[in-house]
């Protein structure tokens, strides 16, 4: 992260290049898994407003515009806000050049974070079971509409062991926590305060419900949204979202990454549960 002292600008930005370019690249690889699941998408419902001779590859690449620029919003947001509040990512600091312990640290938290996750991930799909049949019929048709694609179920796994917990991270953890939790320290005069305050769970609250509100987009593509299903979307992956800020501050943002990636083990292993 950024070092204390006295860093002449030149290498201070050069540093802070080297730290953005190294967090997009690897969000990048969870942009690349978007397919998968934009195609599924496409063919249910095609593109708003795209001509109907649009290919669908060009339909794809309009999709993908949007996450592309929320990562390197992101990026760029963490880089300037999460040091200067005591958050940390593994990754930037390999990119700053002072990586420290970042192997051990990394490994020590693999086990508890992913098996939290899981868990999460569990919870999670009997959480969903429970609630469907309250959506109506829509809900349930739309849904089985999207999962008669062969490549659904590869398909959403992949990009959420890799979008969600890679690139959603860096956008909604690093990003817009990080910028939060700054926020609230701030208004009390607490700027790298990181005792559990209400101020720094507060900020994992408000950034877990924005984190939720982001699907909408996804659902809202299979059918009209209701108060239910709105409800429904941002709760759900609210839980998911306070799970993975605590992980970030309590850890690094690798670690909820690992977080968020369990919890899409989980809910694949429930869902082949549920088939079986």
């Amino acid at each position: 992260m950024r070092p204390s002292g006295r860093v002449p600008n030149d290498s201070w930005r050069r540093r802070s290049g080297r730290a953005f370019a190294a967090l997009f690249a690897f969000g990048l690889i969870g942009v690349a898994t978007l397919p998968f699941v934009i195609i599924a998408l496409l063919r249910t419902t095609p593109l708003p407003g795209a001509p109907g001779e649009w290919p669908l590859t060009a339909q794809v690449l309009v999709v993908m515009v949007n996450p592309i620029l929320y990562l390197a919003a992101g990026a760029a947001l963490g880089l300037r806000f999460a040091p200067r509040v005591g958050l940390r990512s593994l990754v930037a600091e390999w990119g700053w050049g002072s990586p420290g312990s970042t192997r051990d640290e990394l490994k020590s938290a693999v086990v508890p974070a992913v098996a939290s996750g899981v868990a999460l991930g569990l919870l999670t799909a009997w959480i969903d079971t429970l609630t469907s049949p309250m959506l109506g019929r829509a809900w349930a048709e739309a849904s089985a509409k999207f999962g008669a694609h062969e490549d659904t179920g590869f398909g959403a796994l992949l990009s959420g062991l890799f979008y969600g917990g890679i690139t959603e991270e860096i956008m909604l953890r690093w990003g817009v926590m990080s910028l939060l939790v700054w926020l609230m320290l701030r208004a009390t005069g607490r700027r790298t305060d990181r005792s559990r305050s209400p101020r720094v769970l507060g900020a994992i609250v408000v950034a877990a419900l924005v984190f939720g509100a982001s699907h909408l987009g996804a659902v809202r593509a299979l059918l009209p949204l209701t108060p239910a299903l709105v409800i429904r979307t941002i709760l759900l992956n609210a839980i998911g979202g306070v799970v993975f800020g605590w992980w970030f501050w309590r850890r690094h943002l690798e670690a909820a990454m690992l977080a968020h990636a369990g919890a899409h083990v989980g809910l694949a292993c429930a869902s082949l549960l549920g088939a079986a």
